[in-house]
Formats: C-alpha cells, sequence, structure tokens
C-alpha cells in the first residue's frame, strides 16, 4: 500500500507483518491465488508499500520492480530483502505456499529495483517498464476516492502490461467507505476496468475477512488480450 494507509511505515509494518500470521483476514486466498498465476521474467508491485516480499511467496518472477509514493516503505522492503530471512508471518506463508527457505532467499534476490512514484495520480506515465508480464497491486487501487478514479487509476496501473501478461491483486473494503473517503468497490466496477483494459478476468471474487476494520477484500486475476 501507500502513504495513505491506516498507519504509518514501521507501525504498518509490525502490525500485520512481524508476528504469527493471523487466519481469516483474506491473506490466504489472495496467496492461493497467485499460486495459479504463470511464471514471469518481469514483475511490477504498485503501491508496493514493504510487503512485496509476501507477495512473492507463491509467485515466480526473476525481476520485481517495487513503486510506491513513500520511500520510507521502500527502504523497509530494500532492508527485509536484505536480510534474507522470513518474519513469523512469512514462515506460516511459505508453509501454506509449499515453499522452502531456500525459495524465499530467491526471491528476496529477484528484487531488482525501487521506484518512488504515486501510483493514485492518474496524470503521470505508464508506472510500470514497458511490456511487463505481471502487475499487481494489493490495497493501492482500494485507496481511490471514486469509480471514476478507480477506473483512471487502473488504466495508469496496467498502460505497460504486455500482450498475454497477467495481473493480480486485492482491495481490502472498509466497514464503512463513505466514512474513509474510498471508491466503493463493486464487481460491476472491476468488470468494466477489465474490459477498458482489454484484461480478461480469470478470479473475480469477493472474501470475508476478520478484520473488523476490513470485513472484506476483493480478490482478482486476469490476463492481458
Amino acid at each position: 500500500m501507500t502513504g495513505r494507509t491506516v498507519a504509518a511505515a514501521e507501525p504498518y509494518w509490525d502490525r500485520y507483518y512481524n508476528d504469527e500470521f493471523v487466519v481469516g483476514m483474506g491473506t490466504e486466498s489472495v496467496l492461493a491465488a497467485l499460486a495459479d498465476v504463470p511464471a514471469a521474467r518481469t514483475w511490477c508491485d504498485l503501491g508496493s508499500g514493504s510487503e512485496s516480499l509476501l507477495w512473492s511467496v507463491p509467485l515466480t518472477a526473476n525481476h520485481l520492480i517495487a513503486v510506491d509514493v513513500d520511500p520510507e516503505r521502500l527502504a523497509i522492503l530494500h532492508r527485509y530483502a536484505a536480510l534474507e530471512r522470513p518474519r513469523p508471518a512469512y514462515e506460516t506463508a511459505l508453509k501454506i505456499c509449499g515453499r522452502s527457505r531456500d525459495d524465499f532467499t530467491n526471491r528476496c534476490r529477484s528484487l531488482a529495483g525501487t521506484i518512488v512514484a504515486d501510483c493514485l495520480d492518474t496524470a503521470g506515465p505508464p508506472l510500470a517498464p514497458e511490456s511487463t508480464d505481471l502487475i499487481t497491486q494489493f490495497g493501492l487501487l482500494g485507496l481511490t476516492a471514486t469509480p471514476e478514479h478507480f477506473l483512471d487509476a487502473w488504466w495508469r496501473a496496467h498502460a505497460a502490461l504486455a500482450p498475454g501478461g497477467w495481473c493480480a491483486g486485492a482491495n481490502w473494503v472498509p466497514a464503512s467507505s463513505h466514512r474513509t473517503g474510498r471508491v466503493a468497490l463493486t464487481e460491476d466496477l472491476y468488470r468494466h476496468a477489465f474490459t477498458a483494459a482489454g484484461i480478461k478476468p480469470q478470479v473475480l471474487r469477493r472474501v470475508s475477512s476478520v478484520d473488523p476494520q476490513f470485513p472484506s477484500l476483493w480478490l482478482y486475476t486476469g490476463r492481458k488480450q
């Protein structure tokens, strides 16, 4: 996620990714969906925050670029990748996905670079390098303010996706969207976004979560036509 999340970089990192894996928050469903995404040569994670390496566990990608508006979150990601040692929540993710510590080491070494950019600014150039094989976002597009903002941000996010390339992501739904100023996410909105970007959805469903602040999330994967 970007700097517009519910907590600053270090508190957010510690709250959600430091201790034991919390079952029922939708992460298991996201990991399972990502496991079905084909191997990719290049992967760009938009609004990555510090968490790209969690989502890397079920994926196979040789070259990861993480993009976020917050340099502090990207610095956390760099430091964590350099350690090559999974935290407790990541250990559980490895078990869920049938991956080893050596696999995680390879995921850490796949981090090829980071880019500081506001992924919700729809006026900028494409966020990913041209012809990227896999583009993901986890929590980013749920921070848009209106359906129009969501659609414009989606378009910019996927503009560089290669033909035949894949996208995947998840957006958590707050208990009261109107109080947070976030867009109200719907299946129709996602399908409109997929169609406009020339992407065929493979998975699109709403998943329940035990987090009272975010009681559900939208999960998707898709392939560029």
